[in-house]
């Protein structure tokens, strides 16, 4: 049994369904996704139909929920239907998400809200964006998890394992250092969609999705596609 970990999809749905080609997952192997399943990609209902239908044909997928999952909820509740379109369509560029009428799907509604914060096994912390350990409940602050950068380590707190994270965008030389040294904090996300040459960004040293065994430690990366 393999225990597969998978970061900030972002719409790109193609180059998801080519890693899962790659990886080649049996139902017996677990795998799990970090968040970020929606916006700035072409596709972000086509990425979340590919994980509802690997569950629906009983393969162990786990999803956590990232910021731009919370950000969609936090619209959905708080926006009126205009504004709600606009985010969702204009600056997310996730109209599939909405229906002829720019409602909320509700396939898509009900995949994002039973989305849990975070993960814990044996020897890791599977989560979003990572831990505040300066709070007085770690694991009650939730934005924490969907939002935190450059985070830091406290053994107690952790219980000395390791977190494997998301959403921070982190070059591919540097992720392969911390799966390399077995840091305690590991960054996965590579920034998939950042495929073109960008104003913050060095893109020759993004634009993959990647998928770490944690087994093995083994990092499959696959180009963008999309």
């Amino acid at each position: 049994m393999n225990t597969f970990v998978i970061p900030d999809v972002h719409g790109c749905s193609k180059t998801l369904k080519m890693l899962f080609n790659k990886i080649s997952p049996s139902k017996d192997d677990i795998i799990y996704f970090l968040g970020d399943y929606i916006d700035k990609g072409k596709d972000s209902a086509g990425v979340i139909d590919f994980i509802i239908e690997m569950q629906d044909n009983a393969y162990q997928i786990f999803a956590l929920r990232g910021n731009h999952e919370q950000n969609l909820l936090y619209a959905y509740h708080n926006y009126n239907q205009k504004m709600f379109k606009s985010f969702v369509g204009k600056m997310n560029k996730s109209i599939n998400l909405l229906d002829e009428n720019g409602n909320l799907k509700e396939k898509y509604l009900n995949f994002v809200a039973n989305l849990p914060y975070f993960i814990e096994l044996d020897d890791f912390w599977l989560v979003h964006a990572g831990f505040n350990i300066y709070v007085h409940n770690v694991f009650d602050d939730f934005n924490g998890m969907l939002e935190i950068r450059n985070m830091e380590y406290d053994e107690i707190i952790l219980k000395g394992k390791t977190i494997i994270h998301g959403h921070q965008v982190t070059y591919l030389d540097k992720i392969e250092e911390l799966i390399e040294n077995k840091s305690k904090i590991i960054a996965l996300d590579n920034g998939c969609v950042y495929n073109q040459p960008h104003r913050k960004y060095d893109y020759t040293k993004l634009g993959n999705l990647l998928c770490l065994n944690l087994n093995n430690f083994e990092l499959t990366i696959q180009k963008n596609i999309d």
